[in-house]
């Protein structure tokens, strides 16, 4: 069961809402909740594909960087991190040298990634 949302619309644009209790939305934990749409990322990140799990989102970005956030109870966002992951510290994925990532997927308390 999902209880929040993403799109990415025109002009590439990421809009958020619904519940944030976690971190989930990628909003700053001052936002539990977000009945409207929300622009997201409106520095210069620029989002090409959104995975969401049961309480955790992943953030594949054009120049193939991957960001994580949300509930991180199981790890699915990060083993270093003990606590559920905000906007104020998404994660970016270290990933293999010299490899970018070119697909992210996430189960309800799991993500999985492909590298090229």
């Amino acid at each position: 069961k999902q209880w929040y949302q993403r799109r990415v619309r025109e002009f590439d644009v990421v809009y958020a809402w619904g519940w944030n209790n976690k971190g989930q939305l990628g909003l700053s934990r001052e936002n539990a909740m977000e009945n409207m749409p929300v622009p997201l990322f409106e520095e210069d990140m620029e989002i090409d594909y959104i995975s969401c799990g049961r309480s955790h989102s992943a953030f594949l970005t054009k120049d193939k960087s991957l960001y994580l956030c949300g509930w991180n109870k199981y790890k699915q966002c990060s083993e270093d991190a003990n606590e559920d992951i905000y906007l104020d510290n998404r994660l970016k994925v270290n990933t293999p040298s010299a490899t970018d990532v070119v697909d992210v997927v996430c189960g309800p308390w799991s993500t999985y990634f492909t590298t090229d």
